[in-house]
């Protein structure tokens, strides 16, 4: 079974948006949902909707589907009693990327949007052999990783156009062979 998906709470919520907007665009994440005057947002990508939330620690906690839409549920009377929400703390997030130059131009855009690095672009093969990754602490600390696990031959821009090379050359070569054995 999957996530299907994770909140931060964070102490900045301006600061949060323009950074995770920024840094998750390579990745094709948007903003689907705001609550509670923009305190409260979901992202995702097109395909999946809201995955990944984010909360100003002063917006209002929902409890459970029960209370916050039951028919008895009063929102100001509720919200009055709620303790505040606390900065998620320490985390490490990874993001899904479809080939090693979305993990580049996550990187990118995640320091251009006030990210600090926290390990550039590259290959870890101690964790996995194709493992191409790229780390960014977010504005409350957060550690923030793109991933491509595709091998390179797949995973760069050039990957398709590689295989069909190999293929028309492969099938080339396959037809001499053939043909020079008298198959043909």
């Amino acid at each position: 079974m999957s996530i299907q998906h994770i909140s931060l709470n964070v102490s900045d919520i301006s600061k949060a948006r323009k950074f995770y907007l920024a840094a998750l665009k390579p990745l094709g994440y948007r903003v689907f949902m705001e609550f509670y005057e923009g305190k409260v947002l979901g992202m995702g990508p097109l395909t999946c909707g809201p995955v990944f939330w984010l909360a100003s620690c002063d917006a209002p906690t929902a409890h459970g589907s029960d209370k916050r839409h039951g028919k008895d549920f009063d929102f100001e009377k509720e919200s009055a009693i709620q303790k505040p929400r606390d900065v998620t703390g320490p985390l490490h997030i990874a993001f899904s990327a479809s080939n090693r130059q979305k993990v580049r131009e996550f990187y990118e855009a995640a320091i251009a949007a006030g990210g600090k690095c926290n390990g550039p672009p590259g290959l870890r093969p101690e964790y996995f052999m194709t493992n191409y990754s790229a780390y960014v602490l977010d504005p409350d600390g957060r550690n923030i990783e793109a991933i491509c696990m595709k091998p390179a031959f797949w995973a760069e821009p050039w990957g398709a156009l590689g295989w069909g090379l190999i293929g028309v050359l492969g099938g080339t070569g396959g037809g001499l062979v053939a043909r020079y054995m008298g198959w043909l």
